[in-house]
């Protein structure tokens, strides 16, 4: 039984670490299709191409793409050799950031420059996210086991004290009243 449970754990918590990486690879096989389909439906009838009239931004969501199926493939190659928790918290994070950059690149595309800025704008704290909840979360940690440890020094110092005992309210002697 406990090692049914072990080996149920260890596979529940492999199949939760492998949740936001195929949820990203589902987000983006479903919407970049759908997006490039609508830029070539916005850019038809146009005699320069989505590539001549936005040089940039179609360089932008180009390189996010190839950066994020990059990180990609060196996450799924070497997460079987277990790679560090820092590095595959940098390739994760390098992941959704190229993924929505892609996504907000292309997305962009599709609306007038003036509304442009604001659809990175959007995507960025998206992208960050689970980044920015790691970092507050570990601060926090530390913040919270630094003030149990200054708690714990003092608690200790305070048991240390000398206890100093007041004078008895009423004398103690024995008086003779003979």
């Amino acid at each position: 039984m406990l090692i049914y449970r072990a080996t149920f754990n260890r596979r529940q918590q492999r199949s939760l670490m492998a949740t936001p990486r195929k949820a990203i690879l589902a987000l983006l096989s479903f919407i970049l299709p759908l997006l490039t389909s609508l830029i070539n439906l916005k850019f038809q009838n146009q005699s320069n191409s989505v590539f001549q009239t936005h040089p940039m931004t179609t360089l932008v969501a180009i390189s996010g793409l190839l950066v994020f199926a990059l990180s990609f493939g060196i996450e799924s190659t070497f997460h079987s050799f277990h790679l560090s928790p820092t590095c595959a918290a940098v390739l994760r994070t390098t992941m959704v950031f190229s993924g929505f950059l892609s996504l907000a690149s292309f997305a962009s595309l599709l609306f007038p420059a003036a509304w442009r800025p604001g659809i990175y704008v959007i995507y960025l704290p998206l992208s960050l996210g689970n980044c920015l909840y790691g970092l507050v979360r570990k601060w926090g940690e530390w913040v919270q086991q630094g003030m149990m440890d200054k708690l714990k020094t003092l608690f200790t110092r305070m048991q240390q004290w000398p206890v100093s005992r007041s004078p008895p309210i009423l004398p103690l002697t024995n008086m003779d009243t003979s």
